[in-house]
């Protein structure tokens, strides 16, 4: 139950569902302390007006930005289905209508200060914490992480090789000053060639590629790059191909 409750509040503070559909949401939760907040949330979606803002605008604009990156990502693998829905969520989500600034972020706070709140999330290990992160490939709003506790999740992800949630971390903080280098190595380890392309070719601004072409020596996994040229081709040079050529 717990658990619910902050996947459905999460899904709030990135704009995944407005505050009315937050309250259908948490009225049926059978808990006190939930049925409490439902009450001052319900408070603030009757005081605070809701209008289309340049808040919103801006950020139907780099939703829109974050659709067209991922619509360039490789769609042939039929076991990734998962995947692919969730890109297709995110294209529905854009369409939908959207709070006001004011509205949700009054909302945000009610819910941030609640001490109930604040004891699931604290409650959370770090892979189930590395699991809620993982549902959304670009969360606007993902848990605040510095370094040491990325690479925390990161190592979690690395002990259970959770692939899928591992790359989907590091969507989520691609633009926010983290390091990914230890999930690329892994990739490059364990000879993942298919997360390695989606990597590049989904965060190819924020690693380095020359470390990374430094550091492929499997024949099989340089292949795989030479064949979905096309696919990563912004971010790896002619050059960069050749020195991954010259390694066969």
């Amino acid at each position: 139950m717990d658990k619910e409750f902050l996947n459905i509040c999460y899904k709030f503070f990135n704009r995944f569902i407005t505050v009315s559909e937050l309250i259908d949401k948490l009225s049926n939760i059978n808990v006190e302390e939930i049925k409490s907040l439902v009450v001052e949330i319900k408070k603030i979606d009757t005081e605070v007006p809701n209008s289309l803002d340049e808040y919103v605008v801006k950020k139907k604009a780099k939703d829109k930005v974050s659709i067209d990156k991922l619509d360039k990502l490789p769609r042939e693998d039929k076991d990734l289905t998962v995947l692919y829905n969730a890109i297709d969520n995110i294209k529905k989500n854009y369409e939908k209508e959207k709070d006001s600034y004011e509205r949700w972020l009054k909302v945000f706070e009610c819910i941030n200060d609640n001490d109930y709140f604040n004891a699931c999330y604290e409650n959370l290990s770090e892979y189930e914490l590395l699991e809620f992160i993982a549902q959304y490939i670009k969360a606007p709003f993902p848990p605040s992480l510095d370094q040491e506790e990325f690479d925390n999740l990161v190592r979690v992800g690395i002990e259970h090789d959770e692939r899928e949630w591992l790359w989907r971390l590091a969507f989520n903080y691609d633009d926010k000053e983290i390091k990914m280098d230890s999930i690329i190595d892994y990739f490059i380890m364990v000879k993942d060639g298919y997360y390695l392309v989606e990597s590049i070719s989904a965060f190819g601004e924020s690693i380095d590629i020359n470390k990374i072409v430094d550091k492929i020596n499997d024949r099989e996994l340089i292949e795989h790059l030479i064949d979905n040229k096309d696919i990563i081709s912004n971010y790896v040079s002619e050059e960069q191909f050749n020195r991954l050529v010259s390694k066969l």
